[in-house]
This record gives structure tokens, sequence and C-alpha cells, in this order.
């Protein structure tokens, strides 16, 4: 009889006994043993050692048996991987992990909010920003990247336009779109070069315009200037950024769940849908609409976003060779604005219509001629004083926006490999708030619609639509930000040629991606879906797994839930007057799904399956622990490349043990234990 010592846990097994008794053994143990050894079988499986969970406390190498142990800790794993047989294959990776009970068994001072101050943001710069910059750099330089900046440097100079416009009219022109176009090119090419996540884009969203909006009535309303006031808010805004930096508030990060992030994620889409389609419809608007140049600006917008959706299909058609059709899908939005123009330069002349043009401003100066430095001491104390307060609002906006953009760009449908740093990218979100401020700048985050589309971009996908891997770089964040402060100087006749539907239908084409790729979204389509075809509509990952753990009633009681967030965030935003407290909102949603999985009546299998955990609490306690390097991360069950147990489990069957089925412990052999034991 060999003993596993864990702990204060003993585990027994006889070394080699059939199949029945060793399962019978594994049973009549507790369950915290059980946990412990699916987490040692998740190491063994890898070849690795369980390393956090030791065979002794403190720093000790372990007891003089220890080898022994390990070996018999790998007969016991085999044996209770047969126990553990026919669970859910599909349960999600935090089963194999300890519960936030075990970490705090192993006095490891685990706690996500008592970090030494700064912590959080040097972990982040050496495991992720000074490890990989170099490869940053090398794995950018190839033809992908330049197709992908391509594409998102028009489509990002297409949010910045409509945005800037949408800002001068919510600002009465005191910033429009020449501050728009230089605060995400400076500010997104600083990021790209120095942030925890480079493949996620700077840029202006919908939120920040409603909030932008809000307060400029509420300066009109005080009666102040609005720009001295709008630098103090987004100044205090700044320090207090920098306050969530060095205090590593970005762990929270950790609690959210797909939950928060899909919300969000539906929301953009929403907005960029919403945007290029009322920009298209409001020519029909008009009081004296020119009919022709209407119905041509609406053909040439609904255009471009068809042949992008046909072109980037093209990849996966029969047509040309396979070198050409990954170069077509590569480039599709760049060669649809190219036709479209030229389409439309030619019907525009014989149709004798006149279509509305991109509207770039000469040179770089303010929309006002204003001098660039705000003189933010016009303002008095008590105003200065009283900007805290909408700053406390705008700081929350910016933080939420931020860390779930990175949030989704980091997803592991993504299949990123070299990590992240929210820490380290809230701290330059930080640095260049305060900058814009002072300068009249817009504010700037991670783009959440642009991040994607540029994941998306840069991803390698497989016949099934997963993506197998993504090209982490720099350089095509880099150029595209470089690209559009060019554009202001260089490309500015070649700019407005191109008719301004067909920005706004690679702008539809940008929102109709986002969205289509948003698993919250499909779910809503379920809930409308005849129950005979029901099962064949469910997205892959529930289809595989709901005949076993999932039912209809909990899918759609589950997407309802999302569908009031959505709801109720749009609604907030669309108010005037209470559009102020819509950074709040957006932070509720992690309270929301905290309260869901309390009192929504949910089994827990079935949040595991629509979300990333049941508790998410617990989870974000855990993911900190892997985070800081604490207990590792087990490798998802049925992953390729993962060297299986079976050797273990066929000797077992025959009640055997051999060498050449047995892993060898630091070069020990079965009789180098065999004679260790008899000792």
């Amino acid at each position: 009889m060999a003993a596993v010592m864990i702990g204060r846990t003993t585990c027994a097994v006889e070394a080699c006994v059939p199949v029945p008794q060793a399962t019978a053994m594994v049973a009549a143990e507790g369950p915290r043993c059980r946990k412990i050894r699916q987490r040692q079988r998740a190491h063994i499986a890898t070849g690795r050692r369980s390393s956090h969970v030791a065979c002794s406390t403190g720093n000790r190498a372990g007891p003089p048996n220890q080898s022994i142990n390990e070996t018999t800790t790998a007969i016991e794993a085999a044996a209770d991987s047969l126990q553990y047989e026919n669970e859910d294959v599909h349960a999600s990776y935090d089963d194999n992990c300890p519960s936030w009970t075990e970490v705090a068994e192993m006095n490891l001072g685990v706690s996500p909010f008592a970090e030494p101050i700064g912590k959080g943001l040097v972990r982040d710069i050496r495991k992720r920003l000074i490890p990989h910059f170099v490869s940053d750099i090398t794995d950018g330089l190839n033809m992908q990247t330049l197709a992908s900046s391509l594409f998102l440097c028009v489509a990002c100079l297409s949010n910045a336009v409509t945005f800037g416009v949408g800002a001068a009219v919510v600002t009465a022109g005191q910033i429009g779109p020449v501050e728009m176009i230089l605060s995400t090119s400076i500010c997104g090419a600083i990021y790209a070069l120095t942030c925890g996540q480079p493949v996620a884009l700077t840029g202006f969203g919908g939120a920040h315009l409603a909030f932008t909006g809000v307060l400029y009535s509420a300066s009109t309303l005080l009666g102040v200037e609005f720009l001295p006031f709008f630098a103090w808010v987004g100044i205090w805004a700044s320090l207090f950024l920098m306050v969530l930096t060095l205090t590593s508030a970005s762990n929270l990060v950790l609690y959210f769940t797909r939950f928060t992030d899909e919300t969000f994620s539906a929301l953009s889409s929403v907005i960029f849908v919403y945007e290029s389609t009322r920009n298209l419809v409001k020519p029909f608007l008009a009081t004296n609409p020119d009919a022709g140049a209407s119905c041509l600006g609406m053909l040439m917008g609904l255009l471009t976003a068809g042949l992008v959706i046909m072109l980037t299909r093209m990849k996966k058609s029969g047509l040309f060779t396979k070198h050409t059709r990954s170069w077509i899908s590569d480039f599709a939005p760049t060669l649809s604005m190219t036709l479209t123009t030229f389409l439309s330069m030619y019907l525009c002349t014989h149709l004798n219509v006149v279509l509305p043009a991109l509207s770039l401003p000469v040179g770089i100066a303010t929309s006002t001629g204003r001098p660039w430095l705000v003189d933010i001491w016009s303002l008095s104390p008590q105003m200065i004083a009283f900007s805290t307060i909408p700053a406390i609002m705008l700081t929350t906006l910016l933080f939420m926006d931020q860390v779930i953009t990175t949030r989704l760009v980091n997803t592991p449908d993504n299949a990123l490999r070299k990590g992240w740093g929210y820490h380290l990218d809230l701290g330059i979100i930080a640095l260049y708030t305060g900058a814009c401020s002072v300068v009249g700048l817009p504010w700037m985050t991670a783009a959440t619609v642009p991040s994607l589309n540029h994941a998306r971009s840069l991803s390698n996908i497989n016949e099934e639509g997963d993506t197998v891997s993504l090209i982490e770089n720099r350089v095509s964040a880099f150029l595209i930000h470089v690209l559009m402060g060019v554009s202001l100087l260089g490309l500015r006749d070649i700019l407005q040629m191109v008719p301004q539907p067909a920005f706004m239908g690679l702008f539809l084409f940008l929102g109709l991606s986002a969205a289509s790729n948003n698993k919250f979204l499909k779910r809503c389509v379920l809930l409308v879906t005849d129950p005979t075809v029901y099962h064949k509509k469910l997205p892959k990952k529930l289809r595989k797994i709901r005949p076993l753990s999932i039912q209809r009633s909990s899918i759609s009681k589950y997407t309802l839930a999302q569908l009031g967030c959505l709801v109720a965030l749009w609604g907030v935003k669309s108010m005037q007057g209470v559009g102020i407290v819509f950074p709040l909102l957006i932070a509720f949603l992690v309270p929301a799904r905290i309260l869901l999985g309390k009192y929504g009546n949910l089994p827990r299998s079935s949040l595991k399956a629509m979300d990333d955990c049941a508790d998410p609490l617990e989870y974000g306690r855990r993911e900190y622990a892997i985070e800081v390097g604490y207990i590792e991360r087990p490798p998802p069950q049925g992953v390729e490349g993962v060297p299986s147990t079976r050797p273990v489990l066929q000797a077992l069957q025959v009640g055997m043990l051999n060498e050449s089925s047995m892993p060898q412990v630091e070069g020990e052999t079965l009789s180098t234990v065999n004679q260790q034991q008899q000792s």
C-alpha cells in the first residue's frame, strides 16, 4: 500500500489492483481528495508535475519518498479517470481547477484586492510587454497584416469621421472630425507600441458620444465654457484611472464573464448598424429630398456592404486557386470600396446626380480655429471641484469600455498565445486621457467593433469557422493609426473621391460582422425558433451538450436576462437628462450576472454551458490565482497534442503495470521505485 500525502489529506490506493477495486477505493475517499487528484491528473497528462500542490508545505522539496508518491499518484489518476469517464466532456476548464476554498487552504495569500501598489502593472510589463515585444514586430511583417491594415484604416477613418460629425453636432462644433481623427491617430499609435494587447484598436464609440453630449448640456446649464469644463473632467478622470492602475483595479475584470462581454458587444454592434442605417435613410427624410441621389446613395451603401461580405467569403469557395482566394478575402474591404467608388463616379456622371463626399478639413487646425491649448484656469475653483462628479462617471465609462473590449479580444475563441496586460493598458489610457483633455481632443479607449474586426482579419479560420491561430502583432495597429494621420495631409484628395454612402456601407459591414459572431444575438433568434428545428439551430457547443445537461427554458431565461440589460442600456443612453448615469448601468452588468446565478433558478450546468462559469465570484478568484502563478491552468479536455493516460488505463484493466506503460518520474523506472518501496 502506497500513500500519497496532499496537505493534510491522505489518499491510499493499492499499487497493482484490478480496476473495480481501485475504483471502489477512489470512490470511498473524500470529495476534496478527488478534486485535487483531478487537477493532478491534468498535470500528469501534460507531462508536468504539480508544482503548486506539493507533497509538503512551505518551500521544502518534499518527503524522501516523493518520487514513490508521484508514481502512485499517476496510478490513482488513471483509476480516477475511469470514475469520471461518463462526466460531461464539454464542461468548462474550471472544473479541473481547485476551488477557492482549496486555494485558501494552501495558505498562498491569494487576494485580487490586496496587491501592493503597482504590482499588477509591473507584472504586465514583465510578462507581456518585454518578453514579446520583438516577436510582436516580426510576426506582423506579412501580407495578411498589410491587408488588415488597409481594411481597418479605411474602417477606422470612417468611424472617426462619422463620430466626429456627431460630436460636432452635440458640442456645437467645438469638437469635430479633425480633432477626432487626430486623437484616434496619435493615441492609437502610442497604444499600439506600448500596450499589453496590441490587437485591440483605439477609437471613439457611441457611449463616448452620448457622454460628451450630456457633458455639453451640463456645461450650458451651469453657464460655464464647455472646453475648460471638458478638460477638467478629463484631468480628474486621468488621475482616477492612474489610481485604479496602481492599485490593480483591473483585477476586477477576472469577475467578468461572457454575460457582460456579449451584452456590451451587442450594444456596440447595434450602435454601428443603427448609425449607418440612419445615415443612409436620412436623405429620404429631408424637407426636399433628391430622389435620385437618395436612391443611388442607398444602393451604393448596400452594395459596399454586400460586396465586402461576398468577397470575404471567397476563401471558402471553389473559385480560382487557394492563394488567389485568400488574397481576395484579405483585401475584400479595399477592393469593395474601390469598385463602389468607380461605379458611383460613372453613375453620377450619367445620371446627373451628386452624392455627398467625405468632408475633411484642409491642413491640421481646430474645428473652430481656437488655440490648441485649452485655458483650463478660466474655470472657477468651485467648478473645478464640481467637475470631479462627472469625472467619476467618465472614469467608470472608460474603465468598463477598455476592459470589456480587451476581454472580448482576449477570449479563448481567438486562440491567443502571448497573454495580455489589463493594468498596462489602463495605465496608457490614463496618461493620454489627461493629455487629450488639455488640448481639447476627444477621449479614446479600445473600440469594441473595430477591435473585434481587427482580430477577425488577423485570424486563421478552419472550415468549421473556428479560429485556429491569430497573428498577435503591433505592426498592423500602428500602421492603421499612422495612415489615419497621414490621410489628413497626403490622402485628402483621394479620400474625398469616395462617396459618403460607401463609408456607411463599410460601417454597416463592421456592425453586422461583429453581430454575427455574438453568441447572445444568435441565441436571441432561438427565442422565436420552431421547436421542431430548435436543436438544429443551436450553437455548436450547446447542440452537443443540450440533451445531457441544458434545457430550452434555461437558454431562454439566460437570453432574456441579457436582452433586458441590452434594452435598458439602449434606453438610458438615448434618454435626455439621465444619459450621464449610462456608465453606471454598464458597470451594473457584473452584479446582474451574479444575481442571475443566485436567484435566476438556473442549473449550474446550464450556466457553465452558456457562460464561463456557474459562480463568477469563485471563478474570478481562481482566475486571479492562475494569473499570478499560484496554480496552473489545466488544459481543456480533448485538446489536440496533449498526451493521453490511456497506457496507464490499459495496464490497470489487466491488473498489471510495466515500465513501458508507467510514466517515468525524473528518470526513475518502476523497478527503481519498487526497490525504494522495499527499502
